[in-house]
């Protein structure tokens, strides 16, 4: 977050903190899992993977968020998604079989420059209206990789199969045959929401007294964390990788 320390909302660095730790721990359940074949099949259950969704949707919100308080939000999209496009290189290398094309910094990195392009236009949308679209949007996009627009558990209509069935239709996504899935995959919709429903409620947080709430540091392990999540999340992978195959060979 690019804002002075005397009016840095450290709640949110801590809370960044705590969810990429969270990321730590599912993948290393998943690598246990997928990878080195443990035998632990809750880590597919239901509840594990509704935890996992909703550490995700936090930790999109609060990177809409604070990419309000970015000088150079173009510059600094563009330098992800080479990261991310790095990422994408290095596990069709290393694990072919869990090569991540859609992923969270893929997506992050495309948010972060959209959301440059477009500020002008919604930045003139009312914040409870903007708040309320992006919430509409999820829901009724949160099944959208099944083809099925639904509202709340109830189903609208059906995408065809026989139709938005390329590459750009598996980014935006939709289940598309014959194309791999990738590992971590975090498809425009409903994700990017999450994202820029981050953007409007900041707005409400930056006013007293909820600003004074989230301005108070309370765990500096966590803030420093937090500050720190995209190198935790570059370099955490090869390392718990490496870990779990020493504890292989003994």
């Amino acid at each position: 977050m690019k804002k002075n320390a005397d009016e840095r909302l450290y709640l949110l660095d801590e809370l960044r903190g705590f969810l990429i730790l969270g990321v730590v721990v599912s993948h290393t359940l998943f690598d246990m899992y997928h990878i080195f074949g443990f035998d632990m099949p809750w880590v597919e259950s239901d509840f594990v993977n509704s935890i996992s969704d909703i550490g995700a949707m936090l930790f999109i919100l609060i990177s809409g968020m604070v990419s309000k308080f970015s000088r150079d939000n173009i510059s600094r999209g563009l330098k992800l998604m080479c990261v991310a496009i790095a990422l994408t290189l290095v596990t069709r290398i290393v694990i072919p079989d869990y090569v991540v094309y859609a992923g969270i910094l893929h997506l992050l990195a495309f948010a972060i420059v959209l959301l440059e392009l477009i500020k002008p236009v919604i930045s003139k949308i009312p914040k409870f209206t903007g708040v309320i679209l992006n919430i509409l949007l999820a829901i009724l996009s949160w099944n959208l990789y099944e083809r099925r627009i639904s509202f709340l558990g109830f189903k609208l209509f059906d995408i065809p199969d026989d139709i938005m069935n390329g590459g750009l239709s598996y980014l935006l996504g939709l289940k598309i045959k014959n194309i791999t899935i990738s590992s971590d995959y975090y498809p425009l919709l409903p994700w990017i929401t999450f994202f820029f429903l981050g953007f409007y409620l900041i707005e409400y947080i930056e006013k007293e007294p909820v600003k004074r709430f989230f301005a108070k540091k309370r765990c500096a392990f966590l803030a420093k964390t937090g500050t720190l999540s995209l190198w935790i999340y570059l370099i955490h992978q090869p390392i718990i990788y490496g870990i779990l195959y020493l504890v292989t060979l003994i």
